[in-house]
């Protein structure tokens, strides 16, 4: 009994070592007063997590200066309170490279990560549907006067919409339902005629595509892309 015992005892060590080991390898970004990043540069191997320490008086985040083919950030943290710390969503994720970040609330704060050749990143999870914006020229959409998209969804009944901002304006381009077979495709939104005029006044203007797919049985997802035209 008592042998078993101590056998149960070393193996919880053993665990609660390589609980530790695991946590040890993550990186730690901190941010400190005033406004700046400890750190300019932070290094982590492929498929390890990060966190933002806040040692300053004031609210951060960490925000990836790039985006993904959704337009959202690759990395992100949460806005965390002074003395507070919160993980940095999806770092994890990256492959070798360099990634610029920063505090979405204070411009200036800024600094990298850097991602080693090391080790191996989790795979990103793929969403069920996606839509990319694949028209580039501006003149060219309002001259067709149809934004071209590409989507990807199992099959599933579509909902495909999309709006422009261009300065303080926001436009509403119209919308269509769409009946999906499933993979990836293309998908042409025709303007409507008061969505062209406003356009055809603007030299650039940021495109955004919405697409809610319904996929049955109270089942729905939503997804946005976003590109800017000139």
């Amino acid at each position: 009994m008592i042998a078993a015992v101590r056998r149960g005892l070393a193996a919880g060590v053993i665990v609660s070592l390589l609980a530790a080991a695991t946590a040890w390898a993550d990186e730690t970004i901190t941010a400190r007063t005033p406004n700046a990043f400890a750190q300019a540069v932070t290094t982590i191997d492929q498929g390890e997590k990060v966190t933002l320490r806040n040692m300053d008086i004031a609210g951060h985040d960490v925000t990836a200066a790039k985006t993904g083919d959704d337009g959202k950030p690759l990395f992100r943290s949460e806005l965390i309170s002074p003395g507070g710390s919160g993980p940095v969503q999806g770092t994890e994720y990256l492959t070798t490279g360099t990634y610029p970040f920063v505090c979405s609330v204070h411009p200036g704060m800024d600094a990298t990560l850097e991602v080693t050749s090391q080790g191996t990143p989790v795979p990103r999870p793929q969403p069920g549907v996606t839509v990319k914006v694949v028209s580039r020229d501006l003149q060219r959409v309002v001259k067709s006067g149809k934004l071209k998209l590409k989507v990807r969804s199992s099959k599933a009944s579509l909902v495909v919409g999309a709006r422009a901002k261009a300065g303080k304006s926001s436009i509403a381009l119209g919308s269509k339902k769409v009946k999906w077979d499933g993979g990836a495709g293309p998908i042409r939104l025709k303007l409507s005629d008061s969505a062209r005029k406003a356009l055809r006044k603007k030299n650039r203007a940021k495109f955004i595509a919405t697409v809610t797919a319904n996929h049955g049985g109270g089942h729905t997802e939503r997804t946005t892309a976003r590109r800017t035209l000139d």
